[in-house]
């Protein structure tokens, strides 16, 4: 799993507000760093020239640089893929044959042949839009990276490891932030100069650059302008355009290619913030469900992220928007977290986020009820009511899937559920049902539920009354309503009307679906009453 997905819910509020600020100003560019593992002598010259390199950016907040000094052949694919640099710096060992020179695991010498590297670098064209080789006889590598590549620079034969340190510092000291042809090309030409200052007449004409096609190169052009517009729809972007459209013309493309590669890279800014949003929103419903996220819900984002192709740093800056909002870590956060969790029967993790909820606003009716319904859920039914109890007294707060009224109709079940049924029990039950019709009059399961209380509490006339009124309140199957109807023929048996329960009885058959002129009606009634 990326690093950065464990690593996203330790970034605090004041970098992600950095990190927006730097965003809406230039994206930061990449430069990496790769060499073979050297010989003694050589892993010195190396440090030098990193040293040297680093301390020419320092006063360029606009780039960073990541380093590998002992980067086997196997591992440069990752290396440049998981890193997205904008420039690929190689130093190090080539041979005359134009190949760059690594050492594998067991020490030996291993080249990578120019076209593989080209090939290579055909892959990652999108971002990388300079590769420098600092190596020996490196000018026909250079010739096949140029297919891709807008500016490659190598070296036509052997060059000494410290014009090699001096050509680095000077290019690195030019360097600017647009990458552009002129602005790397100035770059080379100064990195010359530093090996010219030090008296080698012949060594500065070593390093060459090299340009690739019009059309890639501007290509490039565009990737780079475009970097740093963050609204394809503002109206600054019509200047950009307008301005890349002469630049094209200058460089000898028709207007036609010149408008497809623009077109294609709105397109493709277009599609990119359409896939930050699409990243943001799924990670919001995630935070909805869990806080902090699982390592399986981190897996899954590292997924998507990879599927939207969506750069770590503005991944990074969506994670850590959310995750240093204040929100997510209110009250109805985590009230709203244990409601996902019960409509998905997770009632342990439904009574853990409700309890942060009640944590963060003891008076949160909503969060003491919906953790006193996991409970009732799990069967813990003394922990349902001393919740249930709390969402009634403090009567504030509820959410739209519960009020006072539910508060009282859910605790009646607790009491009523708990086991052994017992006289006090089930008249908190009857109670409690009394409170809920008072509150909503016109619901039907209150009156079937105080029925049943009444039943067991054996008064009978009151438990049939409730029962008929729950009948012509009830729009639900006739099955369910023929259950009802039962037990209005087990009070009326207990009351000795006979008369009521052969007439209940028959109407019970008729709801479901049975004549009762076919069945022996004292068996059937004797059936009912038992």
């Amino acid at each position: 799993m990326p690093l950065l997905l464990r690593a996203f819910l330790y970034f605090n509020s004041s970098k992600f507000s950095a990190m927006e600020n730097k965003a809406s100003e230039k994206q930061a560019l990449r430069i990496l760093f790769l060499a073979s593992n050297p010989a003694e002598q050589s892993r010195l010259l190396l440090a030098k020239e990193v040293q040297e390199i680093a301390n020419r950016l320092a006063s360029k907040p606009y780039f960073e640089m990541k380093t590998d000094v002992a980067i086997r052949p196997d591992d440069v694919l990752q290396a440049i893929m998981s890193y997205k640099p904008h420039i690929v710096h190689f130093s190090g060992g080539g041979n005359n044959a134009g190949q760059l020179c690594f050492q594998d695991e067991a020490g030996n010498s291993k080249s990578i042949p120019p076209d593989a590297l080209a090939s290579l670098f055909n892959l990652v064209a999108e971002y990388v839009k300079c590769v420098l080789l600092n190596t020996c006889y490196s000018e026909n590598q250079a010739k096949a990276i140029s297919q891709y590549v807008p500016v490659v620079i190598g070296t036509k034969t052997e060059i000494a490891d410290t014009d090699a340190i001096r050509f680095s510092t000077g290019f690195y000291t030019s360097l600017e932030a647009d990458l552009s042809q002129s602005s790397l090309e100035k770059a080379f030409n100064l990195g010359r100069v530093a090996i010219q200052f030090d008296g080698n007449l012949q060594e500065h004409l070593m390093p060459v650059i090299l340009f690739s096609s019009p059309d890639i190169r501007f290509i490039a052009e565009v990737e780079t302008a475009f970097s740093n517009i963050s609204n394809p729809m503002a109206t600054i972007n019509k200047i950009l355009i307008r301005g890349l459209s002469l630049k094209g013309d200058a460089m000898g493309l028709s207007p036609d290619v010149v408008d497809s590669i623009i077109n294609t890279r709105m397109k493709k800014l277009q599609d990119y913030k359409a896939g930050l949003a699409e990243y943001e929103s799924n990670l919001r419903d995630a935070l909805r469900d869990e806080f902090p996220p699982s390592e399986t819900t981190l897996s899954a984002l590292s997924y998507l992220q990879n599927g939207l192709g969506l750069r770590n740093e503005d991944v990074i800056a969506i994670q850590n928007k959310l995750l240093s909002d204040p929100k997510m870590d209110s009250a109805y956060s985590w009230y709203d977290r244990g409601r996902g969790q019960t409509d998905l029967n997770n009632y342990e993790k439904a009574i853990e986020y409700c309890s942060k909820a009640i944590e963060r606003n003891p008076e949160y009716s909503g969060a003491w009820f919906e953790r006193g319904y996991a409970y009732d859920r799990l069967q813990q039914y003394g922990y349902a009511i001393a919740d249930f109890s709390k969402a009634i007294e403090h009567n504030s707060y509820w959410e739209v899937s519960s009020n006072l009224g539910l508060g009282y109709f859910y605790r009646g079940l607790s009491y009523y559920s708990m086991q052994p049924q017992t006289m006090e029990n089930i008249t908190n039950s009857m109670e409690d049902w009394s409170r809920s019709i008072e509150l909503n009059p016109n619901d039907p399961n209150a009156y079937l539920n105080r029925g049943l209380a009444y039943q067991f509490l054996r008064e009978f006339d009151k438990a049939i009354a409730d029962y008929k009124t729950s009948l012509e309140m009830d729009t639900s199957s006739n099955k369910i309503k023929a259950s009802t109807v039962t037990n209005i023929v087990r009070c009326y048996a207990e009351l000795g009307k006979q008369d009521e329960i052969t007439k209940w009885t028959a109407k019970g058959l008729e709801l479901l679906g049975k004549n009762p002129a076919a069945y022996n009606m004292p068996d059937v009634v004797a059936e009912n009453s038992n």
